[in-house]
């Protein structure tokens, strides 16, 4: 783990020297593209690590830079990050990706864009329902629009998940807002003639020449590497469609420590999942088998009450860990469990033993 940074650095220059022509090829060959596109100058390459492994150096891994290279990035559309709007991903399995270490895609939020808190992760009160996500081979890849709200998997493996990362715009990149990535995207053509080459020598030192006319002018790029306030009031909200708190029987002697918490049983059908209090949600796994447990993932606090259920676990929905509703658990064992609370259920009523 010590040789960490270095390896990133020189797998970062190899693929930065590659980038050019294998984006051609995909350009080319899987877009069926003859126009010219724009490139990544520098692709990312993901080293995630798992997380066991990794919380050891939390105060290192735990910085900006590291966010989505080593360690799981939560919920995002790319323009967060001031990425273009119209930018596609190519991630491409270096090694083999397995269920527990890839990558989570949210399709019933398609087409929106997502609210984010300044320092750009998810707002907690966002919906988005189902996770698709998919275990590649060495080679395989995955190609999805930057806008389709995505996110990593937690390493909840024992294998380091290596993946390279590599966008591209079909035109002209669009952003937003004024980038520090605006000079980032190189312009290529798919074919390698002369004329083609020489307008990509052409395009790129016409880029430099403005860097370097702009750094003598004192002209100061936008460092905000981060949406800004003003853009993010433009964007969409799922947050009506997260699970409302179900409503507490009226009657019933109820403590402020939540000692006795008593609901209808009709108002948890099977398969859903509700939150009950600031500190517990409840889930019916089926007839006549309620579990009510802590809130929040003990990872990064998601809101687990918008998650979903699978195979006797509650689905955390940020980074698609799984929680045991038995004993609270997951597979990191460096994450503290949830805590589990018996239900009670008789004649038409819910009673949670807390």
């Amino acid at each position: 783990m010590d040789e960490l940074p270095l390896i990133s650095d020189r797998a970062y220059e190899t693929v930065r020297l590659i980038a050019p022509e294998l984006s051609r090829v995909i350009v080319k060959e899987v877009f069926q593209q003859e126009k010219p596109f724009y490139c990544e100058e520098y692709p990312n390459v993901r080293f995630h690590l798992p997380y066991d492994i990794v919380v050891q150096r939390k105060s290192e891994f735990g910085k900006f830079y590291w966010n989505g290279k080593v360690t799981p990035h939560g919920p995002h559309h790319d323009s967060w990050y001031q990425c273009p709007i119209n930018c596609i991903n190519i991630w491409i399995a270096i090694g083999s990706v397995k269920i527990g270490n890839g990558l989570n895609i949210y399709p019933q939020v398609y087409g929106k864009r997502l609210p984010c808190t300044k320092d750009g992760k998810i707002l907690s009160n966002q919906y988005f329902s189902s996770i698709i996500n998919f275990e590649l081979k060495p080679g395989d890849a995955l190609i999805f629009h930057g806008e389709h709200l995505h996110s990593s998997e937690i390493n909840s493996t024992d294998a380091t998940r290596y993946v390279v990362s590599l966008r591209m715009t079909l035109e002209k990149p669009q952003f937003l807002e004024q980038s520090p990535y605006k000079d980032n995207y190189i312009y290529h053509h798919p074919n390698n003639e002369l004329k083609a080459r020489l307008t990509e020598l052409l395009k790129g030192i016409s880029r430099r020449l403005r860097k370097q006319i702009n750094s003598a002018l004192g002209k100061q790029e936008n460092q905000n590497y981060i949406i800004s306030e003003l853009a993010r009031e433009k964007f969409d909200d799922a947050s009506a469609n997260f699970p409302k708190p179900i409503p507490l029987k009226t009657g019933e002697k109820i403590s402020l420590d939540e000692t006795k918490l008593v609901f209808d049983s009709s108002d948890l059908p099977i398969g859903t999942i509700r939150p009950i209090s600031q500190k517990m949600c409840v889930a019916r796994l089926k007839n006549h088998q309620v579990v009510a447990f802590s809130r929040y993932c003990p990872h990064e606090e998601a809101d687990l009450a918008g998650g979903h259920l699978r195979d006797g676990c509650i689905i955390c929905p940020w980074h698609n860990l799984p929680l045991s509703l038995e004993n609270g658990s997951s597979p990191c064992q460096s994450l503290s469990p949830l805590t589990i609370w018996k239900c009670i259920e008789d004649s038409d009523k819910v009673e949670i033993q807390s």
